[in-house]
């Protein structure tokens, strides 16, 4: 069912005079997927690569091509907001628009909450994955890093080849990854549920959030292994922001959620090397 008519809360709360929400037609919504999708297969599969030959470590290659990609999501997302919008640039229209209201604990429970939903499904579909990479019938690319392979063991000796050095002690790989994963949950989450989500609401409904959670997880194909565990974490998040019109908990989720790794490189830098 087609849904023409939204009421803006920017409009109406702010004085901002724009037009309603307009909905997202479905040429424009392969292309506010698709386009993206491509642009991290091709960051993945060749820009991560490149950069090993220029010189980079390969857990350096790994922030450089999951953050670039990331940035120009968030840029897209300001400019598609003001440029193409019209809105005005500003925090309060901002966090209107792109459904962040003061953040309180009602956004807070619900946000963590949704963190151990994540990985139960994730969890439960991955065994999934995991059988079938066991069994040859998902193959893997060849020259995966080792942070990136579901088949690798993260040992120290591991974690040291990935940063080119010894991993304990090293404060600049946290400091990498904190800037890695503050992008991809910053420009994932302005872009897809900020930006994408609500217009998809006015042209698919109340079961918009299912068409969003499967695109999302399609955006993924760069690591298609990934892909079965990743399905329900992508519609429960998806299924909350449509839900609840508020994005802290899908940000607050998302953020814990893919900063587990975080944890992990964090025990290596504490450990004392022997």
């Amino acid at each position: 069912m087609l849904h023409t008519t939204q009421i803006n809360p920017v409009a109406n709360e702010l004085g901002t005079g724009q037009a309603a929400v307009r909905p997202l037609l479905n040429w424009q919504t392969t292309f506010s997927f698709g386009l993206p999708a491509l642009m991290m297969i091709f960051s993945f599969h060749w820009f991560m690569p490149w950069l090993q030959t220029l010189g980079l470590t390969p857990f350096e290659s790994i922030v450089v091509s999951h953050t670039v990609p990331m940035a120009l999501l968030l840029a897209a997302t300001l400019v598609m907001f003001h440029r193409v919008d019209g809105y005005p640039l500003t925090w309060a229209v901002l966090r209107q628009r792109l459904r962040y209201p003061a953040l309180t604990w009602r956004a807070v429970l619900p946000g963590l909450g949704l963190f151990l939903m994540l990985l139960v499904g994730y969890g439960l579909f991955n065994t999934l994955s995991q059988l079938l990479i066991a069994q040859g019938w998902l193959p893997l690319p060849q020259d995966l890093p080792a942070l990136l392979d579901p088949r690798v063991t993260l040992t120290t000796a591991v974690l040291d080849n990935m940063v080119g050095g010894q991993i304990s002690g090293n404060w600049g790989v946290i400091y990498l990854y904190v800037v890695m994963l503050s992008f991809n949950v910053v420009g994932e989450e302005l872009w897809w549920r900020g930006y994408l989500l609500p217009r998809q609401e006015v042209r698919y409904g109340r079961f918009a959030w299912v068409w969003h959670g499967l695109l999302w997880t399609g955006f993924h194909l760069f690591k298609w292994w990934d892909l079965i565990g990743l399905l329900p974490v992508c519609l429960a998040i998806a299924y909350i922001s449509q839900r609840t019109k508020n994005n802290w908990p899908a940000f607050i989720a998302h953020f814990l959620f893919n900063g587990l790794g975080l944890l992990g490189v964090l025990t290596a830098v504490l450990t004392t090397s022997g």
